[in-house]
């Protein structure tokens, strides 16, 4: 359905307008950041401070650093995709970088900018007057969303510093690492606290806010991430399969979730600015040309099908597809060819002329393709800036996340395998079930699923880590273009040669150990 007027882009447009703002106050070190320069006891005064307080907090997840750019196209990407560049020899995307790295400076400081927003607001809002179900509503958002910002800490850099107040002063900068364990705790503690007090999906009609069903299969995801690695807690695969079982089997007035019938068109409605809440439960929110005060990000932009066409969508094709992934789709999977380019753009004077097919010998040149600029339907289109909204948990992935907790709790059962199967079917995949005997073949053949269902959306070298196979994996498609690929592409090995056990997490940031006396590196760095 078309985005809501007066529900979603207003909430865009306060985004643009708290990221304008001097929200942020200029103090020293990350985890001290004063959320905004007001005079904290005369803000959240009434609703409208409130919803914009709430829109802050949300900002986070539309930063270039974050979603928008930086953390959803490169910083997640595990064995389904390569930096497409013979010349680059340093960075993040290629596993060659340190501690002083901006980009990982970037993505750190703003989670923690996120969590001081969400604290700050946590410690005014019952004093604001406003309709009680509303302000509930606004602050299990708000518990959900920093519990949130902790995973994506935890999950990347191990222990943090778990901070659940706000700054009272600018000198409270030494903070030691919380256990991971104590981390997870707090965060499945916060999120099911939330799951009581966020509204349904349907009162929105969009994925764009933390929804009851967000918050149930979010949880699926934190509870599986508990039971694999580093913690292999795996009782906890039993609390995964109660908040998957949630979405699966709803109750009473739950909104009954399903697959949308075409995959295609998951990933052109992000591009057209349409929604179905069927599928998508929650997507990190862009709209628009970087007019209006709304905010844009680079989906589609720098990732998807290398063209200079400007009114067919500038992309610079900065991803190329890995052998290891074109190859584990069968011929008649849809999703092959969505996912992946089946061909390149002929170009004369900057304008698509006509496409030209790959051949099947060209596999390493064919760039990631899910999120296509061809359908966004809002002119003109931005050079470098999208529309498309990235998507943070879908229908497939829950039923994915199902199928993989009931087979670890009760074996591949009839359940668990129904619910693999509607993600084939829906791709036209075959039926491989009467092939799947045991817990393990059941294990594996889900693992696989989630790499062809899900690739690009953020998940791969988070599975890859929880399964403890990160560094192996690599290692495998590394092997793969230095002997198969064309001499031409055989530099696309790097990157996956440079993986080492250090990369699990990434680097506690140079200026955060230079201003926290508490703080402690990663091994490895």
């Amino acid at each position: 359905m078309k985005r809501s007027i007066t529900t979603t882009y207003t909430f865009l447009r306060l985004a643009g307008l708290v990221t304008s703002m001097t929200l942020l106050g200029g103090c020293s070190g990350f985890l001290d950041k004063q959320p905004y320069d007001v005079v904290k006891e005369n803000y959240y005064q009434n609703e409208k401070e409130l919803m914009t307080g709430l829109v802050g907090v949300y900002d986070i997840l539309g930063r270039e650093d974050f979603y928008g750019s930086t953390y959803s196209t490169y910083l997640t990407l595990g064995d389904e995709g390569a930096y497409f560049r013979s010349s680059y020899l340093a960075g993040p995307e290629i596993y060659s970088y340190d501690a002083s790295n901006p980009k990982i400076n970037d993505i750190w400081r703003f989670l923690y900018e996120g969590i001081e927003r969400a604290n700050f607001l946590l410690s005014k809002v019952d004093a604001v007057s406003m309709n009680d179900a509303d302000k509930q509503a606004v602050k299990g958002e708000v518990k959900f969303l920093r519990a949130y910002y902790y995973f994506i800490l935890v999950s990347n850099w191990g222990a943090v510093p778990l901070k659940t107040e706000p700054t009272s002063s600018v000198n409270h900068v030494n903070i030691a690492r919380t256990p991971e364990a104590d981390v997870y705790a707090f965060i499945v503690q916060e999120m099911e606290a939330a799951e009581a007090m966020v509204k349904d999906i349907q009162s929105y009609g969009h994925a764009g806010r933390v929804s009851r069903s967000a918050v149930r299969g979010i949880l699926a995801r934190v509870y599986l991430k508990m039971a694999g690695a580093p913690l292999h807690a795996v009782s906890n695969y039993q609390k995964a399969l109660e908040w998957s079982s949630k979405l699966v089997f709803p109750q009473g007035g739950d909104y009954s979730h399903s697959l949308v019938g075409s995959y295609k068109k998951i990933f052109t409605d992000m591009a057209a600015d349409r929604y179905n809440i069927n599928e998508g439960i929650w997507e990190a929110e862009f709209y628009g040309n970087r007019t209006g005060g709304f905010e844009a990000g680079r989906i589609g932009n720098q990732s998807g099908i290398q063209t200079s066409d400007e009114s067919k969508g500038f992309s610079y094709g900065l991803l190329a597809a890995t052998r290891k992934l074109f190859e584990s789709y069968e011929a008649t999977d849809q999703r092959r060819d969505w996912n992946i380019a089946g061909y390149r753009y002929n170009h004369v004077n900057n304008l698509v002329k006509d496409s030209v097919f790959y051949t099947s010998a060209e596999i390493e040149r064919r760039h990631v393709a899910k999120f296509r600029r061809d359908y966004e339907t809002l002119k003109p289109k931005n050079r470098n800036y999208t529309p498309i909204n990235f998507p943070l948990l879908r229908y497939a992935d829950v039923l994915l996340m199902f199928a993989e907790a009931e087979n670890e709790v009760n074996g591949p059962t009839a359940r668990a395998k129904n619910a693999l199967q509607q993600v084939r079917d829906r791709a036209k995949a075959s039926n491989r079930n009467n092939l799947i005997s045991n817990e393990s073949e059941m294990r594996t053949a889900i693992r696989e699923e989630r790499f062809r269902e899900l690739c690009y959306e953020g998940l791969r070298k988070f599975d890859l880590v929880r399964y403890g196979t990160f560094v192996a994996e690599m290692k495998l498609v590394a092997q793969q273009y230095t002997q198969l690929a064309p001499a031409d592409y055989r530099y696309l090995a790097l990157a996956f040669n440079n993986v080492s056990e250090r990369d699990v997490y990434l680097p506690i940031p140079i200026s955060e150990l230079s201003l926290n006396n508490l703080m402690t590196q990663n091994p490895g760095w």
